[in-house]
Parts: structure tokens; C-alpha cells; sequence
């Protein structure tokens, strides 16, 4: 199970949880961790994150994420929580909501 690590911001401290094989988005809710939600279907992108760390421990987007993330312009490190999968398996994944202002 890897390591998740959601970075301090504006929203709340630091949280660390184990976690794989599930949504990012669950994985905030149980964790209260300090990332935005909104819709929670890849339509709105409040939840957006930057990855920081890790990458290689999510599924790789897929389409709809995709296609919202390329309309946004958003940097290739940038998920949507919502929608980015944990992969079972040990290791660690630093991310970091992106606020509004930051977009």
C-alpha cells in the first residue's frame, strides 16, 4: 500500500495516510485531507492537484481527466483527485491541492 501524502495549504495541515486501490477522492474524504471538492465527476477541477512525488504509483488518467486537464491547460503533474487511481502496491505519493489562485 503506498504512502499518500497530502502537502500543508491554505485548506488544512499536512495529512499522511496508507492507502491503494482506490480514488484520491476517497482516500480525502476519510483522511479530511486538505483538497477541494466540488462535482467529484472531472468536470469542474476544484479538486486539482499537482503530484509531486510519486506518479508512477497512480493509473494513468483516462479520458475524461484527460480531456479537462488539456482544456485547462493544466501541467502534465496536475491530476484531478476525483479521478486518479491508486495502484496497490508499496511506495510513496506526495501531492499538493491546487488552489484557485494558483491555477
Amino acid at each position: 500500500m503506498p504512502t499518500v501524502v497530502f502537502e500543508e495549504n491554505a485548506l488544512g495541515p499536512t495529512v499522511t495516510v496508507e492507502a491503494g486501490g482506490e480514488r484520491l477522492l476517497d482516500v480525502c474524504d476519510d483522511a479530511r485531507a486538505p483538497v477541494a471538492f466540488s462535482c467529484r465527476a472531472a468536470s469542474c477541477a476544484s479538486c486539482r492537484v499537482e503530484v509531486v512525488e510519486g506518479e508512477q504509483h497512480l493509473e494513468p488518467p483516462r479520458w475524461e481527466e484527460r480531456e479537462l486537464l488539456e482544456r485547462l491547460g493544466a501541467p502534465p503533474r496536475h491530476r484531478l483527485a476525483c479521478q486518479a487511481v491508486l495502484r496497490a502496491g508499496p511506495g510513496l505519493v506526495r501531492v499538493r491541492g491546487v488552489l484557485d489562485r494558483e491555477r
